[in-house]
């Protein structure tokens, strides 16, 4: 009788460590809770990262997304381009490169306060779950907003770095996210970009902002 309860109070014991002491182990930490209240991350402190955000191109995006190799860049990529582009984001999935969302401007989530969530909603069911981080596509980004991907557990991402038409080297300091837009009226050359991807280290969003060096979150299969 003392073994066995020796057994159940060594079991309790066990079973409640495992639940209350942090495991440093664990192979994914979730990011939001490391935010601690409605924010706009826009800046790391760790290294250096580029963002894409996607919204035109189907052929050249092919070559460029079988050419890519790791560490791979944060795409954020918009509802209609996913739409329109399945069989290139099956070629993401497979190479588990991280996407998020790319929104509309930023005043349409005041004038529709629906808006943040519809575009979650149809992002969770093309891609099989909610995005880990989200940016308008003007960058602006209204308080009423804030409130709402906080509530949703969304993270908003800006950028400290934004690459303009005519910039032939980019140079940039620790702890920055640049964005690069792959945009149908304003687009960097896809020479240019792979250019980029080799010329330096890049970390993922988590390892530069949070120092974490565990893999961001991709799409599931």
């Amino acid at each position: 009788m003392k073994s066995k309860l020796l057994l159940i109070v060594t079991l309790f014991v066990f079973v409640s460590l495992f639940f209350i002491i942090p495991n440093k182990y664990s192979s994914m930490l979730p990011v939001f809770q490391l935010v601690e209240k409605p924010t706009v991350v826009s800046k790391g402190s760790h290294g250096k990262t580029i963002t894409i955000d996607l919204t035109f191109g189907k052929e050249d995006m092919e070559v460029f997304l079988k050419g890519l190799e790791a560490p791979y860049p944060h795409f954020f990529i918009s509802n209609d381009w996913i739409d329109r582009s399945p069989a290139l984001i099956q070629i993401m999935k497979e190479k588990s490169i991280p996407i998020s969302l790319l929104g509309q401007e930023g005043k349409k989530y005041i004038d529709d306060p629906s808006l943040f969530k519809k575009e979650i909603d149809q992002f969770e069911q093309t891609i099989g779950e909610v995005p880990l981080w989200f940016r308008t596509k003007d960058y602006e980004f209204p308080i009423e907003l804030q409130k709402t991907a906080w509530k949703y557990e969304v993270n908003l991402l800006s950028s400290s770095k934004y690459w303009v038409e005519g910039i032939q080297k980019i140079k940039l300091e620790n702890g920055d996210i640049l964005s690069i837009p792959l945009h149908q009226e304003e687009r960097m050359d896809i020479k240019q970009l792979n250019q980029l991807l080799k010329s330096d280290s890049f970390l993922s969003i988590e390892q530069n902002i949070f120092g974490l060096t565990t893999k961001s979150k991709t799409i599931p299969e």
